[in-house]
């Protein structure tokens, strides 16, 4: 394979979110074997992007940590390279006073995501909290009213149950992604990592063939999708698995670095 940029999920993936060590930081998470691995890949020519969910202020101690310059974040909503912006795609106004009129109705509590901070309102925000505080998250800003932001927001998050994301259903813009029993990803239609991934390809001149892409939760099939070879971690939700390429061991068991290895990239 001749590999030129490798995208890693984080959760689940670079970070064992399941470890039951107690941990200050994402990087007290992370294989031993993860980062030896992400450190043979730069040796080899190869880039390695972060590719995941969370805004990138969520991440800045995995990047320094990763010695890592270039990240996708909020679900390909905003991408960077070598601290470069690539790729940018905020939600627009009117989708974003739809969303608020629709979680208002039904006192549905919202996270809002610009790049810095993020931002918790509405009614029942036990839902999110409990959500971020399972992800070993930071709290949030907390805003009792539903009000709109002026600043530009690349993520929104939903606090619902299964029986209760039909709510939004009716938004023909937006895909509803479950990522927490309590918590779903408002993502828009046309938006994904794989439309991040897909843009930084054409701007490198590359084609899929070139791209390695490793995750293990249902938004990240079309991620798995768009490259060359999509690597599926072991402990990846069983539908992700149906798409990928390669499945290989957990995250627990040293997975990235397995991968990596069997597949000649390092």
């Amino acid at each position: 394979m001749n590999i030129k940029v490798a995208f890693f999920d984080v959760d689940g993936t670079i970070v064992d979110n399941h470890s039951k060590q107690n941990q200050s930081s994402d990087m007290e998470l992370v294989p031993q074997s993860t980062i030896e691995a992400l450190r043979l890949l730069k040796e080899k020519g190869i880039t390695p992007f972060i590719a995941t969910g969370r805004s990138p202020f969520m991440i800045e101690s995995l990047l320094e940590g990763l010695s890592i310059d270039s990240y996708i974040c909020t679900n390909g909503q905003y991408a960077v390279m070598h601290n470069q912006v690539m790729y940018e795609a905020p939600y627009k106004k009117e989708l974003l006073d739809r969303i608020v009129e629709i979680a208002s109705q039904n006192n549905v509590p919202l996270l809002w995501m610009p790049k810095t901070h993020y931002i918790l309102s509405g009614e029942h925000q036990e839902f999110l909290l409990e959500a971020l505080k399972n992800m070993n998250l930071p709290e949030p800003l907390i805003e009792t009213g539903m009000k709109s932001t002026n600043d530009k927001i690349y993520q929104m998050v939903a606090g619902v149950t299964v029986e209760n994301e039909h709510i939004f259903y009716p938004l023909e813009e937006v895909r509803v992604v479950r990522w927490q029993p309590k918590g779903v990803d408002l993502l828009p239609r046309t938006g994904s990592k794989a439309t991040a991934i897909l843009a930084i390809l054409e701007k490198l001149g590359l084609g899929p063939e070139q791209a390695i892409a490793f995750g293990d939760g249902l938004n990240d099939i079309e991620m798995l999708q768009a490259v060359g070879c999509g690597v599926a971690m072991g402990n990846a939700h069983e539908e992700l698995k149906k798409h990928a390429d390669y499945v290989t061991k957990p995250v627990s068991e040293d997975g990235i670095y397995y991968a990596c290895k069997e597949l000649g990239l390092i």
